[in-house]
């Protein structure tokens, strides 16, 4: 092998390796922008209770008198991942547990009118949220078309709710996912209670 071959079969060397390095920087940058967008989050204040929550930019806000907030995921198909919170008032003569237990208890029979095969799955005590105790109560329902000329199937929705007390008042905040989205949005859930302050 002559002088010329060899210099070029190094340099040849250097230029995969470089390629190599090239390409590993680029994953890594768009692995961090994916992260970034990703985390980016909008904060929204209900003027009627004074709440403040955090939650993932360019989701749906959606009115509704009954409710706090509801923020809807336009990103998934079929049903979308739903945030809600709804205010209910706390007892003053019971205990926290049991107050926040029986808002829990509320808001199931509330949720099991608004679809079918209702079923509560659990209800305990929750990780405490800034400090404040919870508890939780996860369920699975069906919900159904209501269009009668579109023929589609009937969707298992499950569902997480938080309860908290933040002054005078009872929060229940709520996860509503498809069966296939939930266990990849109940993270992204907990970080939205935890962002829940009043004003």
């Amino acid at each position: 092998m002559t002088k010329g071959g060899t210099a070029r079969a190094r340099s040849d060397r250097w230029s995969d390796w470089a390629v190599i390095l090239a390409l590993a920087v680029a994953l890594l940058l768009g692995w961090g922008v994916m992260a970034y967008a990703q985390g980016q989050r909008e904060s929204f204040t209900d003027a009627g209770t004074g709440l403040t929550v955090s939650y993932p930019r360019g989701w749906l806000l959606k009115g509704d008198d009954k409710l706090a907030f509801q923020a809807l995921d336009p990103a998934t198909s079929g049903f979308r991942t739903t945030y809600q919170v709804k205010v209910w008032p706390i007892m003053a003569t019971e205990s926290l547990t049991q107050s926040l237990g029986v808002l829990l208890n509320d808001a199931s029979l509330a949720r099991a009118q608004q679809g079918t095969a209702f079923r509560l799955l659990d209800l305990l005590e929750g990780d405490a949220v800034n400090g404040q105790p919870a508890m939780e109560a996860e369920y699975v329902y069906v919900v159904e078309g209501s269009d009668l000329f579109v023929q589609q199937l009937p969707v298992v929705v499950r569902g997480l709710d938080v309860a908290i007390r933040l002054g005078d008042r009872g929060f229940v905040f709520s996860l509503l996912a498809s069966e296939k989205a939930y266990a990849d949005a109940v993270s992204a859930f907990r970080d939205f209670v935890g962002s829940a302050t009043l004003k």
